[in-house]
């Protein structure tokens, strides 16, 4: 049975020449002086593991503050020789419409495997010395 290995949300994501998984900028909040705000790139990397061979159904569900899903994406991934298979998902122009904690809910069929926390605020500012 496939599972969940591990999941990240980063600005960049790509395969080196030796084919080396290379994430730049992890994050978990976006800092936006007013909503609703756009969010250029960002990278969904996910790891998944299991038996080769094995056809698993993705399904990715961005949900923003109250419980309301903003965006759904979803496909099939085989897990190859190794045991694993991977999905990097670019998220370009993220629409973002309230400040407040979003979730990154991972599914694997029908069951919730991981959830990633992102959070849109306001920017902090400085107090002057």
């Amino acid at each position: 049975m496939a599972y969940c290995e591990w999941a990240m949300l980063c600005d960049y994501a790509f395969l080196d020449s030796a084919g080396k998984l290379c994430l730049i900028g992890v994050f978990d909040k976006i800092f936006a002086a007013s909503v609703p705000t756009m969010h250029p790139q960002a990278a969904l990397v996910i790891q998944l593991k299991g038996s080769t061979g094995e056809k698993i159904g993705l399904r990715v569900h961005i949900v923003r503050p109250g419980g309301t899903v903003l965006l759904k994406l979803e496909g099939d991934l085989v897990i190859g020789p190794g045991g694993g298979a991977g999905a990097n998902m670019r998220l370009i122009n993220l629409q973002l419409p309230d400040h407040g904690p979003y979730s990154i809910n991972v599914y694997l069929a029908d069951d919730l495997v991981k959830t990633l926390p992102l959070t849109v605020a306001p920017p902090q500012v400085n107090s002057p010395s």
